[in-house]
């Protein structure tokens, strides 16, 4: 009998065994099926992604030495409209490889009377031809006879070539063309049900660089009001671009001095160290002299007033630029044990007009453009100000933390020193490549 009941016990346990085994397994298949689902998607995304931004498989490169050879030996144009659509397309590619747009051209229009409808492969292939010949009438004249459907292949096609002929005008200084080029590549993109983020930020990049080019040219020019109109184009893609609200203020300080004063006073809030203060100066002068001829007397001495008020805020939060000279005095990254430290003592001088009681300084070490630490360091204070007229600061001696253990790594840091007054408005004064050796050591220009 107990023989019986340990043999059922078994029983059930080996049936419970077996049922959990079972779930585990079908457990198992769902996740990995999620997995599996997840990692298509994604690639399916990269894959939209790479055919749209890059120029995929169809635009690599081909031998070019191997391409030359074997065109330098026959004449592949010969016949070729007797050719099979696949041979007329390679033998366009391997002209284009070697830069024989001619051909290249001949024998993509030729694949183009075989081609199947709804393949816009020949299509491509012959635009690209045409935009790298600089022959842009008959490249839009290209787009312009196929009949717009609202089919994925042909709205990826022309998304694609809109945005091959906006770079290609871009790159020859034909900014406004490029952003007519662009704006029809938005058109279409926006026809796909679905978005991708890093495709409608890179469409937008290019249309607002574009329109910024265009009003930088026009204002060369003498064309304000025609800049002032582009830039407000760029401002409706990017609205919190602090370069645009800059070069709108820049532009509106002759012709609207009062509509300037609004962008100054939002760049002031983010950005004062890298407005000019003359400029604001002079542009709050002439909206007071506005306002008084409009008999506003009271907005009058609020723009006067702003004037000085602005130089006080200045003068006691921020840095500029080219206020402080940065001297490195002495650097080393010895190997100490297994690791190289990074040490290195600065001084800093004072070029403006006035002492500066309280400065402070972030020395930020970078790995491959990363921030990966900080070190925090006063410059002044109000015992020991720095002076004016190029006075030098006391010894500020720098000691990064960051474990580097070979000598070759070092190569790949660099240190961006930040000063400021307040802490909410940083100044980026200096940017040193870590050398691996001694003599290789450097400043980069901040860009302005």
């Amino acid at each position: 009998m107990k023989q019986k009941a340990c043999r059922l016990h078994l029983y059930r346990l080996y049936r419970q065994k077996i049922a959990l085994e079972y779930l585990r397994t079908i457990f198992l298949s769902i996740v990995a099926g999620i997995i599996i689902t997840t990692a298509l998607a994604f690639h399916a995304r990269n894959v939209m992604i790479k055919d749209l931004y890059t120029n995929f498989d169809e635009e690599k490169i081909l031998d070019k030495k191997l391409a030359e050879k074997l065109l330098n030996d026959s004449n592949l144009t010969k016949d070729l409209a007797t050719k099979k659509y696949s041979i007329c397309i390679n033998v366009g590619e391997l002209y284009e490889s070697v830069g024989d747009y001619k051909n290249a051209q001949y024998a993509y229009e030729t694949a183009l009377h075989k081609t199947k409808p709804n393949n816009y492969k020949a299509y491509y292939k012959l635009f690209r031809v045409l935009v790298a010949q600089e022959n842009f009438q008959k490249a839009n004249s290209l787009l312009d006879n196929i009949d717009d459907t609202n089919t994925k292949h042909l709205i990826k096609f022309k998304t694609k070539a809109y945005l091959k002929m906006g770079d290609k005008y871009y790159s020859i200084s034909k900014f406004l063309q490029a952003a007519h080029s662009y704006k029809k590549a938005n058109y279409y993109y926006n026809m796909f049900s679905k978005k991708d983020e890093i495709i409608t930020k890179s469409i937008e990049k290019r249309l607002v660089n574009s329109y910024i080019k265009t009003s930088d040219t026009l204002v060369k020019n003498g064309m304000n009001t025609d800049a002032v109109r582009f830039l407000k184009k760029a401002e409706k893609y990017s609205p919190n671009n602090n370069v645009i609200k800059y070069k709108l203020a820049i532009v509106l300080s002759d012709s609207d001095p009062e509509k300037a004063v609004e962008y100054f006073d939002e760049l002031l809030d983010k950005i004062p160290q890298k407005i000019d203060n003359a400029l604001i100066g002079n542009t709050l002068l002439k909206a007071a002299n506005i306002a008084e001829l409009d008999g506003r007397t009271t907005i009058a001495k609020y723009y006067r007033y702003k004037i000085h008020s602005i130089d006080l805020f200045l003068n006691q939060k921020v840095v500029y630029k080219n206020d402080i000279d940065v001297e490195l005095k002495s650097y080393s990254s010895k190997k100490v044990l297994f690791t190289y430290p990074l040490k290195a003592v600065f001084k800093f001088y004072n070029n403006s007009t006035n002492n500066i009681t309280n400065l402070y300084a972030d020395f930020v070490l970078l790995n491959n453009e990363k921030p990966v630490e900080t070190v925090f360091k006063v410059i002044s204070s109000k015992d020991s100000p720095l002076l004016t007229n190029s006075v030098a600061s006391d010894d500020i001696n720098v000691k990064f933390r960051k474990k580097i253990f070979t000598q070759s790594e070092l190569g790949n840091y660099s240190v961006e020193i930040y000063l400021y007054k307040d802490k909410k408005y940083k100044t980026l004064v200096s940017k040193i490549k870590v050398p691996t050796k001694r003599k290789n050591l450097f400043f980069y220009e901040i860009p302005e």
